[in-house]
């Protein structure tokens, strides 16, 4: 029965894929957007799905998804997901207000 149980609460594993490869385009940079070779319109476009899919779903797992989809790059896919990240660290302009009313 120790083996049963072993086989159903196994974990999915990540496999190795060779075709994700970070590109640097320009090292004498300090910002993310330069280093990765990412137009400032491109940029905007990742902000703007990113805000997007915060509003679209009540899930990470979900809302990585979305943005991966619209991602053309890895470089792209790096950025988007610091910048959701950082997204979903800053408080919400209405939890003062939320507070008040005790929710």
């Amino acid at each position: 029965m120790k083996l049963l149980g072993k086989l159903f609460k196994r974990k999915k594993k990540l496999v190795d894929t060779p075709e994700l490869k970070i590109c640097i385009i320009d090292e004498g940079t300090d910002n993310l957007w330069t280093t990765f070779g990412i137009t400032e319109e491109r940029r905007d476009e990742i902000i703007a799905f990113c805000m997007e899919s915060q509003n679209l779903f009540d899930e990470k797992g979900q809302c990585y998804k979305y943005i991966v989809d619209r991602c053309k790059h890895v470089n792209e896919v790096v950025t988007a997901t610091i910048i959701f990240e950082r997204m979903c660290e800053r408080p919400h302009p209405l939890n003062g207000l939320m507070k008040m009313f005790g929710r």
